[in-house]
C-alpha cells in the first residue's frame, strides 16, 4: 500500500515538474518566436527606408541583387522605378521573381522551401511617387533558431522528468516513512494487544463463571463483558494481520449453501434472527470456509443489531461469480454512508451505546476477509427499506457448468 502510494507520489511530482516546464517552454518559444520576427521585420524595414531616403535625396538607384537562392545571402534589394516592372540596374542575369513589389507592406512567401519575408516600401520625391524599394530575405535562420531551442527545452524536459521522478521518488520516501512507521505501530499494537488479552479473558472468564453461583444475574453481565472484550480483540487481530498483508487464506472449493446455512444456524441460536435461505443445493466458489463464514457471521450480527433480526440470504451464480445476498428490511444506512459502513469503528449513529451499536468492525473484517480471496463485498438499498449485502466470489473453476 505504502509503496503505491509512493509511486504516486514521485509520478504526480514528475507530471507536475513536466507541466511547468512544458508551460515555460511555450511561453519561451511564443515569445522567442515574435522577438525573432519582429526582429526581422525591422531588419529589413530599416534597410528599405535607408534605400528610399537615399534616392530621395537624389542618389541613384540601388542594383537589385542577383542571387535566385534566398538564404545565399543576408538580405537582398531591388529597386523598381515607378511604372515599370524591370528592376534599376538589372545586371543581366535578372532579378529574383520573388523579389518584386507587392501590395503589402509586409509579405510572408514560401521560396525554395524557406520562409521569406519582403518590404515593399515606396521612394516619394516631390510628392510623386518615382520608383519602389523591395528588400527581402529568408527567415530561415530565425526557424532554426526556434528549432533548436524546442530541441533543447526537449531534450531538457526528458532529463527533467527522470530527474524529477528520482527526486520525487525520494522525498514521497521520506514523506510516507512516518506514516508507514506510525502504521506500522498501530497495527502492531493492535495485535499485540489483541495476544496479550486473551490469556487475561480466559482467567476472567473461569472466575466469573466460578462466581456466577453466588450472583446469577451478575455473573450473566460480566460473562457478556469478557465474551464481547474477547470477541474485539479477536477482530483486532485478525485485522492488523489483514493490514499487514499476512492473511493467509487456503483456496479451496466452497460450498456456498452449506456455509450459509450454519451461519444461519449460529445466527439463529446466538442472537435469535429469523433468516430465510434460497439457493441451489451444489453452488461452489473458490475460496475460504472458515473467512468466508466468519464474514458471514459478521454480517449476520450486523443483522441481528440493526437489521431489524430479521433477514433473507439468497445465492447464487451471476456472470462467473458466486453471489451472496443477505437482504434485510431494517433501518437502513443513508446512500452517501456506504462506503463509510466499512470504515473501522464507524457508527451510523454516533450516540449509539456500545450494547447496541457494537464496536463497528464487523463489517470492515468482514470486507478485510472477502476481499483477501479475491472477492468483492459492497452494500446497498433495499427496496422498501434495509440493506442488502452483497459478496461476490469467483466460481469454482472445476465445477462451472
Amino acid at each position: 500500500m505504502f509503496r503505491s502510494l509512493r509511486l504516486r507520489l514521485a509520478a504526480s511530482f514528475a507530471v507536475v515538474s513536466l507541466v511547468i516546464l512544458g508551460l515555460f517552454t511555450v511561453l519561451v518559444l511564443v515569445l522567442l518566436g515574435r522577438g525573432l520576427d519582429r526582429r526581422a521585420t525591422d531588419q529589413l524595414e530599416a534597410e528599405a527606408r535607408a534605400q528610399a531616403q537615399r534616392i530621395e535625396e537624389g542618389g541613384p538607384l540601388e542594383p537589385a541583387g542577383d542571387v535566385d537562392v534566398p538564404s545565399a545571402s543576408a538580405i537582398q534589394i531591388a529597386v523598381y522605378p515607378a511604372g515599370s516592372s524591370v528592376a534599376a540596374g538589372d545586371p543581366g542575369q535578372g532579378t529574383p521573381s520573388w523579389l518584386s513589389p507587392y501590395p503589402s507592406t509586409v509579405t510572408d512567401l514560401r521560396v525554395a522551401e524557406e520562409h521569406v519575408r519582403v518590404i515593399t516600401m515606396p521612394a516619394v520625391v516631390g510628392g510623386a511617387q518615382v520608383a519602389q524599394v523591395v528588400v527581402g530575405r529568408s527567415l530561415e535562420p530565425e526557424e532554426a533558431l526556434v528549432d533548436r531551442v524546442r530541441s533543447l527545452f526537449l531534450w531538457g524536459g526528458l532529463v527533467v522528468l527522470g530527474a524529477s521522478a528520482l527526486a520525487g521518488w525520494w522525498w514521497a520516501g521520506r514523506a510516507v516513512e512516518p506514516v508507514e512507521r506510525a502504521y506500522e505501530a498501530q497495527a502492531g499494537f493492535a495485535a499485540d494487544a489483541s495476544h496479550e488479552l486473551r490469556t487475561p479473558l480466559a482467567f476472567i472468564r473461569a472466575g466469573v463463571e466460578t462466581l456466577t453461583g453466588a450472583d446469577p444475574a451478575l455473573g450473566a453481565e460480566v460473562l457478556d463483558e469478557v465474551d464481547y472484550l474477547t470477541a474485539l480483540s479477536q477482530r483486532l487481530l485478525q485485522l492488523a494481520r489483514a493490514d499487514r498483508g499476512r492473511l493467509a487464506l487456503e483456496r479451496l472449493p466452497v460450498d456456498l449453501g452449506a456455509t450459509c446455512r450454519r451461519a444461519a444456524r449460529r445466527s439463529t441460536a446466538s442472537s435469535g434472527t429469523t433468516l430465510s435461505l434460497d439457493g441451489p443445493d451444489e453452488l461452489f466458489a473458490d475460496g475460504d470456509r472458515v473467512a468466508f463464514e466468519a464474514a458471514l457471521d459478521a454480517v449476520m450480527e450486523n443483522v441481528s443489531q440493526h437489521g431489524g433480526g430479521a433477514a433473507e440470504i439468497r445465492w447464487g451464480a451471476d456472470d462467473g461469480q458466486a453471489v451472496v445476498r443477505i437482504v434485510d428490511h431494517g433501518q437502513g444506512i443513508p446512500p452517501d454512508l456506504h462506503d463509510r459502513a466499512f470504515e473501522r469503528f464507524f457508527r451510523v449513529d454516533a450516540s449509539r451505546a456500545r450494547g447496541t451499536g457494537g464496536a463497528g468492525l464487523g463489517l470492515p473484517l468482514a470486507r478485510a476477509l472477502i476481499e483477501a480471496q479475491s472477492g468483492r463485498m459492497w452494500i446497498e438499498p433495499t427496496p422498501g427499506g434495509g440493506v442488502t449485502a452483497r459478496i461476490s466470489l469467483p466460481l469454482d473453476a472445476d465445477r462451472r457448468d
